[in-house]
């Protein structure tokens, strides 16, 4: 099988061999350009942690790849959900399971912006320390109406999420189900340690069980 092995945030290795094409991303563009040189090659993608993880499959998705193409992971800090899928915390156990394993659709996160998270998405007020309204239920369970410190929303299962706010210092509540939905002040959305750009009132995320072609145990 030929391999292609695109490293994000990282520099070139040299030591690196075995692959038909290598390539080093910093930014989506990098990304973007390398995807459009896969030729059916099992695509292996090394990254520090989630954040450039999420990255390279954020850009799978919008190329409409993440479902297609047979990708394995080589990570160097844990990533909690691929733990859970059974991925072996040693980075050169990661590889030689990219190497030799076989693929399976995988779950992640999705929203109904088109974002996709591996591990989930925190939200809290686009203005740090303001009062910050929000209205949200998973599935058809009420979480909150009214003034919170933040939401977070993670995998729980294949196809749920577990959505949690905090209320204040001490007090949260916690909800599971297959989709959480929300309406609030503007937020600051991070997924998988990644900012995004723009403040947002209005977001669904929700677990998609088989989206990610994922070489797995």
């Amino acid at each position: 099988m030929l391999l292609a092995l695109l490293r994000i945030g990282l520099g070139h290795d040299a030591d690196a061999i075995g692959f038909a094409e290598q390539w080093t991303a910093g930014d989506a563009p990098q990304v973007d350009q390398a995807l459009q040189r896969i030729d059916g090659h099992r695509l292996v993608i090394e990254a520090v942690d989630g954040a450039g993880l999420n990255l390279a499959l954020a850009r799978l998705h919008r190329a409409g790849l993440l479902g297609e193409l047979e990708t394995g992971v080589v990570v160097h800090r844990a990533v909690p959900y691929l733990s859970q899928l059974g991925l072996p915390a040693d980075p050169a156990a990661q590889l030689a399971l990219a190497r030799t394993g076989r693929s399976r659709l995988a779950g992640v996160i999705r929203d109904d912006s088109g974002g996709v998270c591996i591990s989930g998405a925190r939200l809290s007020p686009w203005v740090a320390e303001h009062d910050w309204w929000v209205r949200a239920v998973v599935d058809d369970q009420p979480l909150c109406d009214g003034l919170v410190r933040s939401i977070t929303v993670r995998h729980a299962g294949p196809s749920e999420v577990v959505a949690e706010v905090r209320l204040g210092r001490l007090r949260r509540r916690t909800r599971t189900g297959r989709s959480l939905q929300l309406a609030c002040d503007p937020a600051q959305i991070v997924a998988d340690g990644i900012p995004r750009e723009r403040p947002r009132g209005r977001r669904t995320f929700w677990a998609e069980p088989k989206l990610w072609r994922l070489v797995m145990p």
